[in-house]
Order: C-alpha cells, then structure tokens, then sequence
C-alpha cells in the first residue's frame, strides 16, 4: 500500500508510533519506529491479534472495529521520513527510523468524511485507589501530580481526580470533566474533522468554543452529553435530560465510592483496570519483556476462547495465567476513550436526542497495544517514590491552580488540600 499516493498529514505521536491521518478516508497509518532494531513482523502480529482480540471485545463484549497489518514501499518509508523531519517535534526525533509494516486503523475521531465531525478525547487513567495507597487515601493519579510538579514535567497540579470521574455521581463526574477542561495536559483533547481545537496549548475559552455548535445551548449540556455515553453501554440510544449545572471544583481527598451499573462502558473498563490489585508485583521476572503476548494468543487459541462471547470472556479473566490480567490492566489504565459525535444523521450510529434534535455517536478506545512487562516494575518503583514524597510532606500540600478558562468560575488562585 502506498500512503504517498494520497494526501496525508501527521497527527501526533509516542515512543512506538507515529499517527497519520489518510485525507479523504476513514482510517489512520500507525507508522512504526524501529530506532536501528528491525521489528519483527510476528511482534506486530501480535500487537495487533492483542487489540482486536482481547482488548476490544473485553471493553464491548464484541469485535467493533479491527486494526490490520500493511506492507509500505520501501521507497515511501525513505521519503516520509524525509518528509516528517519538518513536522515532528525535535525531541522526537531521535527516532527517525520506520519499519515497512505498518498498522492500519480506523479513524477514530470521525464518523464519516461527509458531514461535519467533532471527537472528545479523554485519558481517564486509573478510577480507584491501588491497595498500596489505601492508607494514604490518595490515587495514583492524584499523588503523581506533586512529582510530575517536582520533576519540572508540569507547570501547575491538576484539580482532576479519576475516581470523580468513575463515580457514576452525575455531580462528581461533571467536576471531574471541568477539571480536565481547565487543566487539560495530556488527558483531554478535542477535535474538529479531525484536527485538534483544544488542548493544553490551547489559550481559547472553551464554553464559548462549545456554545459555538449548534446544538449545545450551554457547557452544561455538553457535559451531560458525554456522561450520559459513558454512563451507557456505549452503543444504545439516549434521551438527554439535563441536570443541575452547578458544580464544586474545589479538591479533597480523593473519595473512592462507585455507582456505575454493571453493563455500562465505564464500568466495563474500570473492572479491567482492577485487575492488577491480587498480584504481586514482586513475581515478575525483570528479564521478560513483550514474551507474555504471543503466549496468551496461544493460551486462548488452544482453548479456543473468542472473547466476543460472554462466556469465553468470563472463563478468560477467571482462569488466565494472573500475569497477563495485569498486563491487560496496565493497558486499561492509560487507554483514551474517544467519544466521536456529529450533528448529521447516521442510521449505522447510535444517537443522543437533545430536546428535539439529535447527534449521532460513536464510542470507541485507543491506546491499547501491549504493554511491556518492564513497565510493571516501572510502576512499581513509582509506587515507592509516591509514598516517599507523600509521607515528606507530612501530609500538607500547598499548590498553585490556574484560573478556570471561563471567566464566569473562579477558583481558589491557592489551595490548601488535606492528603
């Protein structure tokens, strides 16, 4: 396949990949780095059989969409990467080899090329506090603000907590949202037609940006909007009904008490997040890296498991090896949910009825390749200089928050926060 032969422009990218967006289509290229290690096909076999077959059909209970394997010219990979040294950020570019396979995917910020697209991209991370910080009363994500802050990595904490947002408390999840609005960092993002609008280097207001469409009235029927879909099964119909728009952002500890009904999305990810909470951390062999993979594809092949099928995927997480549930929890963790809608009709899409008008929806999850084993005891050393940075500080954090971009909310300019 030739990606040359049509118009393209660079979305963003990690460590592994780098996103294009084919012009005119309806899926993405994941270019894949290789840093001077060819890539094995059978790795990127498995990284994919990984997403289609485990990871999607555990957070829908069904097959939804499908990545696959291309083969590029040679001659194409030499000239994008030619063409990419412009566009991509310096530090990035230490890694400016690519490999001829590459992945082709779905484009998740657009329902179709023919109509008007919006897509909220939202990085939840993890909704519940591990067993280690139990004691603390504190979630992961909430602690490593104060090192991201410590490491010069951010320039201001974040008010956001996941386990507002995991609430399934309309109240809690509409300040977990506001939070993500007023301190977006890497973990909200929102799209036009497939260009990004809102981020945080966005200096724009976002209500206003908001208020802009059509269809929302006002910030607090957007926000009802996206909660009702995550309080959904992700692919029913929904009447709106909007609720109180008046919200505290103010912060405290972080509270852990989920009301979320068994068949909805959030849900369904948050039970896969969890996981990781009855394994030891200290089991893991340090020299493993991306092995596990191609032995759980082989576990579930010779049991002839097909996780779209409610029973195979409860035998699945009830009696696979409990090193692989972990894994497949570290990628439920840091997954974004994309959250794609358009005022145009679809009849292939669900939709969300708003007064008398509608928006057509889909709801779907990036970020879900493998992790590596290395990762787990990444994690596990940041664990222990969470707990050493909190226990330093005696428990009393003193930070700076940044003035909501409304200039209708206001927010403490110093925070006082009781760990």
């Amino acid at each position: 396949m030739s990606v040359l032969s049509k118009k393209w422009k660079y979305i963003n990218e990690g460590n592994v990949h780098i996103v294009l967006c084919v012009i005119d289509t309806n899926y993405v290229i994941r270019l894949i780095k290789e840093d001077g290690n060819m890539t094995k096909m059978e790795t990127i076999r498995n990284s994919v059989d990984f997403v289609n077959l485990v990871m999607i059909p555990l957070l829908f209970g069904k097959r939804v969409y499908n990545e696959e394997i291309i083969q590029l010219p040679i001659e194409d990979v030499a000239e994008l990467s030619e063409k990419l040294s412009n566009i991509r950020p310096k530090h990035r570019q230490v890694k400016s080899i690519f490999s001829h396979f590459a992945i082709k995917a779905p484009n998740l910020t657009t329902i179709s090329n023919n109509c008007e697209n919006y897509c909220l991209e939202i990085k939840p991370k993890e909704g519940f506090i591990c067993r280690h910080f139990k004691r603390y009363q504190k979630c992961y994500y909430c602690l490593k603000q104060f090192l991201k802050l410590q490491e010069k990595q951010i320039d201001g904490i974040s008010n956001y907590c996941p386990l507002d947002l995991f609430s399934g408390e309309k109240t809690r999840m509409k300040r977990a949202l506001l939070n993500l609005i007023q301190n977006p960092q890497n973990n909200f993002k929102l799209f036009k037609d497939g260009n990004i609008i809102y981020s945080e280097k966005s200096k724009i207001d976002f209500e206003m940006l908001i208020t802009k469409l059509p269809i929302f009235r006002s910030i607090n029927i957007f926000l009802d909007f996206i909660i009702d879909i995550l309080l959904s099964d992700g692919t029913s119909s929904i009447i709106l009904n909007e609720s109180d728009g008046e919200i505290n952002l103010k912060t405290g500890k972080c509270y852990e008490d989920s009301n979320l009904k068994p068949n909805s999305f959030l849900n369904k990810l948050l039970t896969l997040q969890k996981l990781s909470e009855t394994f030891n951390l200290d089991l893991i062999n340090k020299n493993e890296d991306y092995e596990y993979v191609s032995k759980l594809l082989n576990d579930m092949k010779e049991l002839n498991m097909d996780l779209s099928k409610s029973d195979d995927r409860e035998k699945f997480l009830g009696t696979i090896n409990p090193k692989y549930l972990v894994l497949i929890s570290a990628v439920a963790k840091d997954c974004s949910i994309m959250i794609c809608f358009s005022p145009n009709s679809h009849q292939s899409y669900s939709s969300v009825k708003i007064g008398d008008k509608s928006l057509s929806y889909k709801l779907s999850v990036t970020d879900l390749e493998p992790k590596s084993i290395k990762s787990l005891t990444k994690r596990k050393n940041t664990e222990k200089k969470l707990i050493q940075l909190y226990e330093k500080m005696n428990g009393k954090i003193v930070i700076n928050s940044t003035a909501f971009r409304n200039p209708s909310q206001t927010i403490r300019s110093v925070a006082a926060i009781d760990c």
